[in-house]
């Protein structure tokens, strides 16, 4: 749009040329006078003839006769780069057809079908080879095309239907005639390249095709039905299906390995490139963390497992093709040697936190085995052929158990113990599998075991090496706080180390990346929420994320008072509350936005919450609210003693629900927020620590009051936990009943001493009072009788008489009632 504007600018300027020049130095013909003054003389012809605006026109014109004279260049080169086009493609075109031959006929067996969509692929990068300097040219054409339309499009109106004058015409005219010429050589490079387009077309829609069917072949080739090994017509056609799986396997060839010259020199040069990169990547880390004091099974890390994983990344390097794809063999050799890197590598951070197991990693006693299935996965064979294989491998297993007894299976780790002590249940389990005709299954689950087993063993020995590390770091500092930080992402660390671990023995199988691109990345429908496996990682990493920087955050807040910034410490809980809320905000957005819920779809949410909140959720809602007001308003804090319902006690926590009340009898208890704002509350070290205590004594008529006074007053300033300011006071408070009442008021330095210190003063009172004669007056009360009622004597009853004649005689028979009665 700038571009457009700017060129309607330059021609409206043009044409009101005659209108911009100066009143006492008229312009009689606007270009033409400006032409006319270039070729004067003196400074006035030179002045003019740098005029900005006759500069620009000047290009402009000049870039239209470039454009012409690339339009015929074009033209030119047009013959000499198709002289043999159809020579060069008609070969493709029979590959083509024959591929596309193949590709219907082994539409039902991946092995072959992935070997033609390799091909395919091959073919369609060499057609584009031999295309790319026709392609070039046609680029070329189509840019200069679409540069020229642009300039015809933002001519004026009335230029286009004649007007104006001469030099204007001859610019419009060139410009059409650079656009037809342009049309003219773009359409001869269309025709051209049309066989070719056409067929790489059919191509791409082929190898399309063939993408889409791969993940359901591969997953029929490993989910197939029982096989019938015990079916003599099934053995009978075992040579014949071999041919064909050889001849499969011939075809896979250019699928598994490098094959040309090139290719093998390339794939070498990038195993050199990843063999040396790791390798010093390995040695830096090693003269990094190494020292004399290091354990042998550190050492033991670089000696073994480092090489191992080394040359594995390096054969993953080298494995990767000219066009993007893998050759499959390197790859599986490179992800055998990652696998066997693992396996030393989590014996070894399982040695350092138990330094006493010594020895070779327990679960190389399961590589044999998995080395034997992934052989037998890997190998398009007959299937009765693979089931007869891993039958008797299996039974050589349980055999070489059975041999090494259960002596040798201990272990001095409890994981590694338990795993080599239930490999023989899924060894018996795996032949049972594999007499039913399942041997596929039978070899899935014997390497989910051991792959499971090795993911878990090496987390255990991961946090093992976080936890050692978590107790070298300082405590203050940077760099504390970037380890802090690092070791706080463990959690998701290990996560992804043991999906990982997993998911590379699916890899290293054949279409396992078919298989892994299929379901892990296929999105999953819940109603309208879509979502697959990475989706769910990632969210898991981003809670772990969201967790660490929550963690840190309210640290670095609750120090800022300590660094010497002028804050109220009293901020710092509603900072970081507010920090906390915002942070997990992001985190549910995020999450929502990943699983594919739009954000504008939470105003359905939000009117089911009110719904909701207006039946019955309206105690949390008004806990929540109110639990903000007391943070925000900072009524309470941690550490303040309140008085709330008639319990009295100290405020240890305060959160959005409840607040955490410890009572004076070690009690916690959770008042509800709403109970702070509703009710009656009392905070007795809201404004400072300092509170009044009062003493109420009573002594007996006839005491000295000033002395009682005196005595109140010198033991209240002899105190040190009594305040000098506001000093005490003491007061006669009134005649009692049977006392004089004084109080004694008095200030103490903190809430938490005033009962122990009123306690003090009543002590040395009392031994003040005593030693000065002064008696503490209690209530008493005289009674005064003045005349008896007369005393009559009763005759007793018969039951009482007869009760005193049996006192003293032996008890009755059991079970005979027995009175005694005595008077």
């Amino acid at each position: 749009m700038l571009k457009r504007f700017g060129i309607a600018l330059f021609f409206w300027a043009a044409l009101q040329w005659p209108a911009a020049g100066s009143a006492a130095e008229p312009r009689p013909d606007g270009p033409a006078a400006a032409v006319t003054a270039k070729s004067g003389d003196g400074a006035e012809g030179k002045q003019e003839g740098l005029d900005p605006w006759e500069s620009v026109w000047s290009n402009q014109r000049e870039m239209l006769a470039d454009v012409n004279a690339r339009a015929a260049a074009l033209r030119d080169r047009f013959n000499a780069e198709t002289a043999d086009l159809n020579k060069r493609i008609l070969p493709f075109e029979e590959e083509a057809r024959r591929l596309l031959v193949l590709a219907n006929n082994f539409k039902d067996w991946p092995n072959p079908l992935e070997a033609v969509s390799r091909r395919i692929s091959a073919t369609m990068r060499v057609v584009r080879q031999n295309l790319e300097a026709l392609m070039l040219s046609r680029g070329e054409t189509q840019a200069l095309l679409d540069r020229v339309s642009q300039l015809a499009d933002s001519l004026p109106e009335d230029l286009r239907s004649g007007r104006g004058n001469a030099e204007m015409q001859a610019y419009h005219k060139a410009i059409a005639q650079a656009k037809s010429r342009l049309t003219a050589v773009l359409a001869m490079y269309n025709r051209a390249l049309e066989p070719a387009t056409t067929l790489l077309e059919r191509l791409q829609k082929a190898r399309d095709d063939i993408a889409a069917h791969l993940p359901v072949l591969w997953k029929g080739y490993y989910l197939h039905e029982p096989v019938s090994w015990l079916s003599l017509p099934l053995w009978k056609r075992v040579p014949e299906s071999m041919r064909y799986a050889l001849e499969g396997m011939s075809l896979r060839l250019p699928v598994e390995l490098p094959v040309t010259v090139e290719q093998w020199t390339s794939a070498a040069l990038r195993f050199v490139l990843g063999l040396v990169f790791t390798a010093l990547l390995g040695l830096l880390l090693a003269r990094r963390l190494l020292t004399p004091a290091s354990p042998p099974a550190a050492r033991q890390i670089f000696r073994l497992a480092c090489p191992l994983l080394c040359f594995g990344f390096s054969l993953l390097a080298a494995s990767f093709s000219a066009g993007g794809e893998f050759y499959r063999l390197l790859l599986a050799l490179g992800n055998m040697s990652i696998i066997a890197g693992q396996i030393c590598l989590a014996w070894d951070m399982r040695r350092l936190k138990h330094p006493d197991a010594g020895g070779v990693a327990p679960f190389w006693r399961l590589m044999p085995l998995t080395f034997c299935a992934y052989v037998l996965l890997y190998l398009p064979l007959v299937r009765v052929i693979t089931l007869a294989f891993w039958g008797a491998f299996v039974i050589a297993a349980l055999a070489a158990a059975r041999r090494r007894g259960s002596k040798e299976a201990n272990c001095p780790l409890s994981l590694e113990s338990g795993v080599l002590e239930s490999e023989t249940v899924v060894l018996w389990l795996c032949l049972v599998l594999t007499m039913l005709g399942l041997h596929t299954y039978s070899m899935a689950l014997y390497l989910l075991f051991v792959s499971g087993s090795l993911a878990l063993e090496l987390c255990l020995g991961t946090m093992a090496l976080i936890s050692d590390l978590n107790g070298k770091l300082p405590s203050e500092g940077a760099r504390a706080a970037v380890g802090h930080l690092l070791l706080a992402l463990a959690a998701p660390v290990v996560l992804v180390t043991a999906v990982s671990s997993v998911l590379l023995w699916l890899a290293t199988l054949p279409g396992g990346l078919y298989l892994l691109g299929e379901y892990l990345l296929k999105s999953v429908n819940v109603g309208e929420t879509q979502f697959n496996a990475v989706q769910l990682l990632l969210i898991i990493s981003a809670f772990y994320l969201s967790r660490t920087a929550v963690a840190m955050g309210t640290r670095l807040l609750a120090k800022l008072p300590a660094q010497g910034l002028t804050i109220d410490s009293t901020l710092i809980p509603p900072m970081q509350t507010a920090y906390t809320y915002a942070v997990w905000c992001i985190f549910g957005l995020f999450a929502l936005r990943s699983l594919g819920m739009e954000l504008s779809s939470l105003a359905m949410v939000a009117g089911g919450l009110s719904v909701g909140i207006g039946f019955g959720m309206q105690t949390i809602v008004n806990n929540f609210i109110s639990g903000l007001i007391l943070i925000f308003s900072r009524t309470l804090q941690a550490g303040d003693v309140v008085e709330v319902g008639g319990v009295t006690g100290r405020v240890r926590k305060i959160s959005v629900r409840a607040t955490m009340v410890e009572t004076y009898d070690n009690a916690l208890i959770y008042v509800p927020n709403s109970e702070f704002v509703s009710s009656r509350l009392i905070n007795w070290t809201r404004n400072s620590r300092s509170v009044r205590r009062e003493i109420r004594v009573g002594v007996a008529y006839g005491s000295d009051t000033e002395t009682v006074m005196d005595i109140m007053l010198g033991i209240a300033r002899g105190h040190g936990n009594i305040l000098r300011y506001p000093a005490p006071s003491a007061a006669f408070v009134d005649f009692g009943a049977s006392a004089l009442d004084f109080v004694l008021r008095f200030w103490v330095k903190d809430y938490d001493v005033g009962v122990s210190t009123s306690s003090d003063i009543r002590l040395e009172m009392e031994k003040q009072f005593r030693s000065r004669g002064i008696e503490v007056a209690f209530p008493q009360m005289d009674i005064h009788i003045k005349e008896l009622p007369p005393r009559v004597k009763t005759p007793p009853s018969p039951a009482q008489r007869r009760a005193v004649r049996g006192f003293g005689k032996r008890p009755p028979v059991r079970g005979k009632k027995h009175y005694n009665a005595v008077e």
